[in-house]
């Protein structure tokens, strides 16, 4: 059983996964995150295509949570990369034949929590929203397992050269309860097949199910 184990976390600590990035991060019922930066580093290939973000519901469509986005490095068309044309210029919003994203430009955002946020460059800051009546999330999971329900989904073009960083600021508003775990996740999507070729889970309500730390503590206590 020890062996077995020893394997499973050999994999998950594997080089070339997304542990490098900064980890996900479980907020308690109704709680939020504060601000938070994620950067991705372009592969020796670099990258052009799509950079999306996604907030969701989970098992449910009501009680909708948020994703705050700000200071991005690339984006908006290259004029609008922190939301400071006060709009949506250079960016999309998904919609298909059950409605369309939700997402406004906002000069703070305040959470169920009280605590206000503001931008973290220029004045403006990008509120999407997880609405009830928003666009099916279905393709995208939280850590949990739980399928997104409805949601709302930003893309905006980017390149990057080789090496290069793609970086924005970002904070998730948990507005639902557990086991409601909504959650907001990034991606990178190829522009000719539409597939999407990179994806980081950034935050949700709940718990991690099987913390790693946990399983590394047990195998060291040599309870197998």
């Amino acid at each position: 059983m020890k062996k077995i184990l020893i394997v499973i976390i050999s994999v998950l600590l594997a080089p070339g996964l997304s542990f490098g990035a900064p980890a996900r991060i479980y907020v308690p019922n109704q709680g939020d995150t504060g601000w938070q930066t994620y950067t991705y580093t372009a592969g020796p290939e670099g990258f052009t295509g799509t950079a999306g973000f996604v907030v969701s519901n989970a098992k449910d469509n009501f009680a909708y949570s948020e994703l705050l986005l700000d200071n991005l490095g690339q984006g908006g068309g290259g004029t609008n990369q922190g939301f400071e044309l006060g709009d949506l210029t250079g960016y999309f919003l998904a919609s298909d034949s059950s409605g369309t994203s939700f997402a406004t430009v906002s000069t703070s955002a305040t959470a169920i929590s009280g605590n206000t946020y503001t931008p973290t460059q220029g004045d403006f800051l990008c509120v999407i929203q997880g609405l009830c009546s928003g666009v099916p999330t279905s393709g995208f999971r939280n850590a949990t397992g739980q399928i997104g329900t409805v949601g709302s989904i930003l893309e905006t073009a980017i390149t990057l050269a080789p090496g290069e960083k793609f970086s924005f600021d970002w904070v998730f508003l948990g507005n639902d309860l557990i086991p409601y775990n909504d959650f907001a996740l990034f991606y990178l999507k190829d522009p000719q097949s539409g597939a999407i070729v990179f994806i980081e889970l950034l935050a949700q309500i709940g718990s991690p199910r099987f913390p790693i730390a946990a399983i590394l503590l047990l195998l060291d206590g040599g309870s197998f």
